[in-house]
């Protein structure tokens, strides 16, 4: 198993560990609920350095991109970042990541930490048709995010005013202690935010310069337990839940992160296919009545018959209920307030489903 760069920085403040993605992880620092409610509120800081980061760099490297990726990064400028899943031939998932383009020959991804490797050889095999480098990283970086209402003020103590010029999904080049810190306005939670990506020496000292600010500003460390909630309830997808290689783009409701306009892309073919195919399960998520929590793989079904399955379930602590996430089939029309039931442990549990309940919060 993988150890952090600050799992000594992280035991002493208390944290506890789970094996994620073949990494010893923070999990929580004590409530995960409070972390949650926490990022919400103020803002939290996430040791994430187990995230992949692979360069790309050449002269044709905005054609290979452009190529790999189902978005059009030809449309997003330097210094911006972009959202994007990796698709096989038949329109699967392999990966979603972020693109940063530095200029027209160098990109930085940051891919999920258990698909690093898979998409680095998948990327390495591709590119042999194309005039580009591309070069695993993953050991030179740390990651830090820092998330939550309070998270510029929080970053501007550290790093200096001018971090208030990133809008969302800019990045550029702080200096700390003399070393360069890549800042992006990007994150994982549903609150603004910023993701930090150091090299490996810089980790800690950035680290405790963060620490040093939780009295002042009420912020605090948080774990992978938090984390998901706050994803789950923004309704962002989670590799291996909401998107597999058996469950595209499209299916997960992410049709704005494919351009298939394009004029080739991994994949077009069966995601064009896809796009006018009505009978494929699609992602929805849903709400629980009562306490229970449908866990993934729980099966789903209306009064006759098995629908789908759940992908994700937790507790939302800013709603009060337990939520999730469902593959539901396409045949029955799921709409937004239509009840199912979800199987837990031979009982069943009413769920309805809705849109990302983070969506439904701040409409009130």
């Amino acid at each position: 198993m993988k150890t952090l760069q600050l799992h000594s920085f992280h035991q002493s403040k208390g944290a506890k560990f789970a094996t994620f993605a073949g990494w010893a992880m923070p999990i929580s620092y004590g409530s995960s609920i409070d972390e949650h409610l926490l990022t919400r509120e103020k803002a939290t800081f996430f040791d994430v350095s187990h995230m992949g980061e692979i360069e790309v760099k050449g002269k044709e490297a905005t054609d290979f991109l452009s190529f790999v990726l189902t978005q059009n990064i030809r449309k997003f400028s330097v210094g911006k970042g972009i959202y994007s899943p990796l698709c096989n031939h038949l329109g699967g998932t392999i990966d979603d990541l972020i693109c940063y383009k530095i200029n027209e020959e160098n990109y930085f991804l940051c891919v999920n930490a258990s698909n690093t490797e898979k998409d680095y050889q998948h990327l390495l095999e591709i590119a042999n048709n194309f005039e580009c480098q591309v070069v695993n990283v993953s050991d030179k970086f740390g990651q830090l995010a820092v998330q939550g209402p309070r998270s510029q003020e929080i970053l501007g103590a550290v790093l200096g005013d001018k971090i208030s010029l990133l809008q969302k999904m800019d990045f550029g080049s702080f200096t700390f202690n003399s070393t360069e810190v890549i800042v992006a306005r990007t994150g994982y939670t549903g609150e603004d935010g910023y993701e930090l990506y150091c090299e490996q020496n810089t980790l800690l000292p950035v680290a405790e310069a963060l620490d040093n600010l939780c009295f002042a500003t009420g912020a605090s460390w948080a774990g992978l337990a938090a984390r998901d909630s706050l994803r789950l309830e923004a309704g962002f997808p989670l590799y291996g839940h909401e998107l597999s290689e058996e469950i595209s783009p499209l299916q997960a409701g992410l049709k704005w992160s494919v351009d298939l306009s394009k004029k080739d892309f991994v994949g077009k073919e069966a995601l064009i296919e896809q796009f006018h195919d009505t009978t494929k399960p699609l992602v929805k998520y849903f709400r629980v009545k009562g306490r229970r929590i449908p866990r993934a793989g729980s099966i789903i079904s209306d009064s006759h018959t098995q629908v789908g399955k759940t992908l994700s379930g937790g507790y939302s602590p800013c709603a009060g209920q337990p939520i999730g996430s469902a593959l539901i089939n396409a045949k029955i029309g799921a709409k937004q307030g239509d009840t199912y039931f979800a199987d837990v442990r031979g009982s069943e549990v009413e769920i309805s489903t809705c849109a990302p309940i983070l969506r439904e919060l701040q409409k009130k």
